[in-house]
């Protein structure tokens, strides 16, 4: 029988080894993302035959994602069914990316009771584009950035690590203080940003910085797996004109020495101030998550 705990810092860990065998690049399997919203999903994991597999809160009903790692993907599914059907409740997969939905709807007769949300699509961009911002199609991008070096042509960019990471903490309390959004996804999200900061190190993030006459106006916090970067936090401050579009093209141009092709800045949680910036940045795929539901 499946037995699952609670993730904290330490145990999470563990999923460094499974995520190389991750499928599609959807930003569910991430070390950051998974623990940022640990407690929104009240996330629990289980590792069986080298499968491991999470167990979720997903609209209101006990919900799991796909397993992922060395072992048999046949196995782990026959093990959350069995798990399943002792617990008196259907097996309902989450935030399944569409490179694995036809092995769960073709071979276990899972259904999907409807289309995917699109305030949970992931946006994907090719990171040399970030990087470079070539182009007519990122002409409006480059006028921001233009304006802003015209501006501060003194700005400075860094790299976070153990020394100026107080700092960029002290950065994101002061940003909630005086110009996080109100709404309580909003709240929850910049609090789990400044607690990721404790575990920078501890979770191998990447993560950077602008500052201008000393002070810190942008910042961004990632991780790397496979060839995808994914972008966790990233706060600005707009009153510094081109702030938000300096900290994505620099933070792309720097982590392409890390061999990433691709950037996903995650989902816009049907935000429309969001939703408007990142279809500005031009995805080359906007990446859904399905819903599937197995027969025990």
């Amino acid at each position: 029988m499946l037995n699952f705990e609670l993730i904290d810092a330490d145990n999470i860990l563990l999923a460094l080894d499974f995520f190389k065998y991750k499928r599609g690049r959807t930003a569910d399997y991430t070390l950051g993302a998974m623990y940022m919203w640990r407690d929104f999903y009240k996330t629990s994991y289980a590792i069986y035959e080298d499968m491991l597999l999470y167990r979720v809160k997903f609209y209101n009903r006990t919900a799991f994602t796909y397993p992922v790692g060395s072992g048999s993907f046949d196995r782990a599914i026959n093990a959350l069914k069995e798990y399943c059907s002792s617990q008196n409740i259907p097996l309902w997969f989450c935030t399944v990316p569409k490179e694995v939905v036809p092995d769960i709807v073709e071979k276990y007769h899972g259904t999907i009771p409807s289309q995917p949300n699109r305030d949970w699509a992931d946006y994907l961009y090719l990171a040399k584009d970030l990087a470079e911002m070539a182009g007519r199609r990122y002409s409006g991008q480059r006028n921001h950035i233009n304006k802003f070096k015209k501006l501060y042509p003194d700005y400075s960019y860094h790299r976070i690590n153990s020394d100026n990471i107080q700092r960029v903490t002290d950065f994101l309390v002061d940003f909630g203080k005086e110009h996080a959004k109100e709404s309580s996804l909003a709240q929850e999200e910049l609090r789990r940003a400044i607690e990721l900061m404790s575990y920078f190190d501890h979770f191998r993030l990447k993560g950077a910085f602008i500052e201008v006459d000393g002070r810190i106006i942008a910042m961004t916090v990632g991780e790397i797996v496979q060839d995808t970067l994914y972008c966790h936090v990233e706060k600005a401050i707009r009153d510094y004109e081109g702030a938000y579009q300096m900290i994505v093209k620099e933070f792309a141009s720097d982590m392409l020495s890390y061999g990433i092709s691709y950037i996903n800045r995650e989902d816009d949680v049907g935000d429309e101030g969001l939703r408007k910036s990142k279809l500005s940045y031009h995805p080359i795929e906007l990446l859904d998550k399905y819903c599937i539901i197995v027969p025990n």
